[in-house]
């Protein structure tokens, strides 16, 4: 019995949203404006922190976007830093 509601608070425990852990959350913008194809409209360019971005907001996370790092940052919870991209073509 007690391994079953030992499952059932992990089923539970592994379902809650990330939004309830990570409220605060700064992506650091520092990739020199590179930018990429859009994967949504190839006839457009959008920033490498699109993807970031796109899936924070659809897991209803609205994130602080910025090209300069904040020199305090114990008010965020997470920090996602985009550096760039490289090709050795």
């Amino acid at each position: 019995m007690k391994s079953l509601i030992f499952v059932i608070v992990l089923i539970f425990a592994s379902n809650i949203p990330m939004q309830i852990f990570a409220q605060n959350v700064f992506v650091w913008d520092r990739d020199n404006e590179e930018l990429i194809i859009n994967p949504e409209d190839p006839w457009t360019e959008v920033g490498v922190e699109w993807a970031i971005v796109k899936a924070l907001d659809a897991n209803g996370i609205t994130p602080t976007v910025d090209t300069v790092l904040p020199a305090n940052l114990s008010d965020y919870d997470v920090l996602f830093a985009t550096v760039g991209i490289w090709c050795g073509a």
